[in-house]
């Protein structure tokens, strides 16, 4: 009896693991994931996310949300993340503004870029094109300058997210231009501003302004990156405009919190690398003036922690004022 009873005990246990691995194999994302986004509805990282979000709905038919927690240029909606546990079911998809420019632009920071949260995937980067409303009197960079010399009162440029601010800063910089920062907390905002003459240009990613530009709202007057956009191939880059070597682009990844386990990493990482690596989401980021950036994560730490040096650059060159 007793030999029968251990044997009875010992295959209720074997019962038991069954179920708790049967249970911790469940495929990912077996729960509803929530991918957070630190910049509002309209803004291109809410553009790409949500385009994301839907590819990984067909691939694995799991809940899929985004949530905008813009404000104080990315800070409280990573502290957002930072809440939640490090179990890859609350994804940041966010820039090079939380992961990597915000360690130079404030004095301190409530979070570790690095230390609080792992790389995933990159998605991709996207210049800034120079905007102003469309009947503003410059119609080229060199007469922006011109008129930014000659005035008395500064012209005023806003930002809706870090990357615009760095690429005017640079520019005024670089021109020697005195132009007053007015803040956002996003894209649309500050574009909505421009057009209604409350400030006098922004430096915008190309999904929030291109089509408004192309409806004649706005007048775009060159783009930070290196080449032309396709899109836009009448549209010079700054460089070409009379600043060489001037070049800014953003960039937008996935990011979990550190201890998520290495294998949902992994599999975040195929789900979001797909998403980029489709035709669809090709064509999507071409028309957006954007660029594919799949990575590793391991490829995507090493990016982050030179781009951090970079933004250290930027802003000391720039001569930025710390927040």
């Amino acid at each position: 009896m007793k030999v029968n009873f251990a044997r009875g005990i010992f295959a209720v246990l074997l019962l038991l693991a069954a179920g708790f691995s049967g249970a911790s194999a469940e495929p990912y994302p077996s729960q509803r994931l929530t991918l957070i986004v630190p910049f509002p509805p309209g803004s291109a990282t809410d553009s790409v996310t949500r385009h994301l979000a839907e590819s990984i709905r067909a691939a694995t038919n799991a809940t899929v949300v985004v949530e905008n927690k813009p404000g104080a240029d990315g800070n409280l909606a990573a502290l957002a993340v930072l809440k939640a546990e490090p179990d890859g079911y609350t994804a940041f998809v966010t820039t090079n503004s939380t992961q990597a420019a915000n360690v130079s632009l404030f004095n301190s920071l409530p979070y570790d870029p690095k230390a609080d949260f792992a790389p995933v995937a990159g998605i991709m980067t996207i210049p800034m094109m120079l905007t102003v409303k469309s009947d503003f009197p410059a119609k080229s960079v060199v007469e922006f300058v011109e008129l930014a010399k000659k005035r008395e009162k500064p012209l005023s440029f806003g930002s809706g997210n870090t990357s615009s601010r760095g690429a005017a800063e640079l520019f005024r910089f670089r021109e020697g231009i005195e132009m007053q920062h007015v803040p956002y907390r996003g894209m649309p905002q500050a574009l909505t501003d421009v057009m209604g003459g409350q400030i006098d240009c922004v430096f915008a990613d190309p999904a929030s302004a291109q089509g408004l530009v192309l409806d004649g709202k706005l007048r775009a007057l060159a783009v930070t990156s290196s080449t032309r956009l396709e899109t836009m191939p009448n549209l010079p880059t700054i460089a070409e405009s009379g600043l060489p070597g001037y070049e800014l682009t953003a960039w937008v990844g996935v990011f979990v919190r550190t201890k998520t386990p290495p294998e949902i990493i992994a599999r975040l990482n195929s789900l979001v690398t797909g998403f980029v690596n489709s035709a669809e989401a090709k064509n999507y980021l071409t028309t957006i003036g954007a660029t594919p950036f799949p990575s590793t994560p391991e490829e995507l730490g090493a990016f982050q922690e030179t781009d951090t040096k970079r933004w250290a650059e930027i802003v000391e060159t720039a001569k930025i004022e710390k927040k």
